[in-house]
């Protein structure tokens, strides 16, 4: 009995499905690159809004501290530019740039309220703002001129705080009017 090879009734294999194989691992393994990368950015991002956060609430707890100084103490301030983070109403103190090139070390008040996760304590300043009287004959609101010198202004104060979070990169600075 003689032996019949099967080999060569078959088609002879050409490596098409190896082909096809490395073709779908080498997809599969972009797609895993590409899910690795979004994940690490979207965890680069929520670290980021962390911190601003930390920043956010950092310079919320300084405002209300500057204002519960105020409050206390608004007949006993001095704003004689001789008291640290006291000072009088400041050119272009309502614009955010201005407090961005402020030197906030030295020239503003600490609060040391020990909290935890921020690179530094937050500061504030609390500026002495000068009402404006009305002029009667100006806005025509009728007010005699003896009315108009019986007028006390209401003492009015600008209180801005400045709070880092978790890095120094994160700086939130938030501004409050205050009249007790």
């Amino acid at each position: 009995m003689q032996r019949s090879s099967t080999f060569s009734t078959l088609h002879p294999q050409r490596g098409a499905t190896l082909l096809v194989g490395l073709i779908i691992l080498l997809l599969m393994t972009f797609i895993g690159l590409a899910a690795m990368r979004g994940s690490g950015m979207q965890e680069l991002m929520a670290g980021n809004m962390r911190d601003r956060q930390l920043a956010f609430q950092a310079a919320e707890a300084a405002l209300r501290a500057g204002e519960s100084s105020v409050s206390t103490t608004f007949k006993t301030m001095t704003f004689d530019g001789n008291t640290a983070g006291q000072v009088e109403d400041m050119a272009g103190a309502t614009n955010s740039g201005f407090w961005l090139g402020y030197t906030w070390e030295g020239a503003s008040i600490s609060t040391n309220l020990g909290l935890q996760e921020v690179a530094k304590q937050p500061v504030y300043v609390i500026e002495r703002v000068t009402p404006q009287l009305p002029n009667s004959s100006a806005d025509g609101s009728g007010i005699d001129m003896e009315s108009l010198g019986k007028l006390q202004p209401t003492p009015t104060y600008r209180i801005t705080s400045r709070g880092v979070g978790g890095t120094e990169n994160a700086v939130v600075i938030l501004q409050s009017t205050y009249r007790p």
